[in-house]
């Protein structure tokens, strides 16, 4: 049986070895030019196949395809919106008694002006892991050890990855590589995060750039075609009507033409005319693009925030001018499901694999979201209630309003004011009236 003194011995040479640092082994990618590929349904179409093939999957034209689908701003916008819910609630990190673990507490964050902020590295873990959710996994290398606390965390380029073989690779297309989750060499530097298959094609799902990729690409077209017109229709045209024949000449129209703007031009004899036909819909037609994109933009916010309009809420609008709007309840909703799943990654796997690197984090320490909305609504639910109940003409007991909403109250002691007595002359014509 190991004594006291022992595991004394043991624990700071641990917290010796986490506070001078030490640099962690990962798997060798070799470096390469990031490809990026225009897409369209077609391409689309073979990155699911490449992904569901029966032997040797892959998710190397799938990733590719979602470097084109993050980089649309309306969807980076919902992206971002929604990671926000989860990135700037607080954590807490209590022990088995329930009570604020301090040291724990500074291990994944530092306290600036008595506020608690979340280290980089920690705040760049949950951003990771959130990306999963968008990507359909997300390798994350947790960094180096330097003074108790992790740099250098980063995520592992996905084409890489294969979440069918759970291996990372130095090169795409490489059905073989190290496995993440196995070798004992690097399985404790690393988080997996993965996202359920809905269609039981693969152990991991394809994740939501997957459904939102197809409407990507009818944005990206979208905004070609507006462009175009806007060029053809709008834009102004120069023509230049010439009688001079000599090459040298044309040439210096030419220069002057293309240096008064970005706009197109023509130089012609004097007697041609350029006519551009309009379209019998022009009229109205530049509507069009526009209508077109705001119904795609709307199902991109109803598929990532849960309703079309959670980013572009207008306050004081019919239905979005409260807390209880549809569009609120579905962020809400959308922050508590990406909060559960961090709680949940946070606790059963990144401290587990912390413990393994020797932080100090003791047994029954448990990682939880702090949610300031929860807290408000439920203090002003026991508060509606308490004045229903002094309208009946009872009383709550002040220490069960303490007790449920955590704040400290007192009772207030209503005066008692003797009434005046009622003069005789006021008594008899009392009783002159009503007998």
């Amino acid at each position: 049986m190991a004594t006291p003194n022992f595991i004394t011995k043991i624990s700071n040479k641990i917290e010796q070895l986490t506070s001078k640092g030490r640099t962690n082994k990962r798997a060798r990618i070799a470096q390469a030019v990031v490809s990026r590929v225009r897409q369209d349904a077609k391409t689309r179409k073979e990155a699911i196949a490449e992904a569901e093939m029966p032997y040797f999957p892959f998710r190397v034209k799938m990733q590719t395809m979602f470097l084109n689908t993050a980089e649309n701003g309306h969807i980076t916008a919902c992206v971002n919106r929604r990671k926000g819910l989860t990135l700037l609630r607080k954590w807490e990190f209590t022990n088995a008694s329930g009570s604020v673990d301090q040291k724990v507490t500074e291990m994944f964050c530092d306290i600036i002006g008595g506020k608690t902020m979340k280290k980089a590295w920690f705040k760049n873990f949950l951003s990771f892991a959130l990306d999963a959710e968008y990507y359909g996994y997300s390798l994350i290398f947790l960094g180096d050890i330097e003074n108790n606390s992790f740099v250098g965390t980063e995520v592992v380029r996905r084409t890489h990855i294969s979440p069918d073989r759970f291996n990372v690779t130095a090169y795409e297309n490489m059905t073989e590589g190290v496995k993440f989750l196995e070798d004992e060499s690097i399985k404790d530097n690393y988080v997996y995060v993965s996202t359920p298959n809905k269609l039981g094609t693969s152990p991991c799902g394809y994740g939501m750039y997957c459904e939102l990729s197809m409407y990507e690409i009818f944005l990206r077209n979208l905004l070609g075609f507006n462009g175009d017109y806007l060029e053809v229709n709008i834009a102004p045209f120069r023509q230049i009507k010439s009688i001079v024949t000599e090459e040298s000449e044309r040439a210096e129209l030419e220069n002057i033409a293309r240096e008064m703007g970005t706009q197109g031009f023509a130089i012609t004899e004097p007697d041609v005319d350029i006519i551009f036909h309009p379209s019998g819909g022009s009229g109205s037609g530049w509507q069009a693009f526009g209508d077109t994109e705001q119904r795609i933009e709307d199902k991109c916010s109803q598929i990532i925030l849960g309703h079309s309009d959670a980013i572009k809420s207008i306050p004081g609008k019919l239905g979005n001018d409260n807390s209880d709007s549809p569009a609120q309840k579905a962020l809400e909703d959308k922050q508590t499901e990406d909060g559960e799943n961090m709680m949940a990654l946070v606790n059963n796997v990144l401290i587990p694999k912390m413990r393994a690197h020797g932080f100090l984090i003791p047994e029954g320490t448990i990682a939880s979201l702090i949610n300031d909305n929860e807290d408000d609504d439920n203090a002003n639910n026991v508060a509606d209630l308490a004045i229903k109940i002094k309208n009946a003409g009872l009383q709550m007991d002040p220490a069960y309003f303490t007790e449920k909403t955590k704040i400290p109250v007192t009772t207030t002691e209503v005066p008692n004011i003797p009434s005046k007595p009622i003069s005789k002359n006021i008594s008899n014509r009392l009783k002159e009236m009503y007998g």
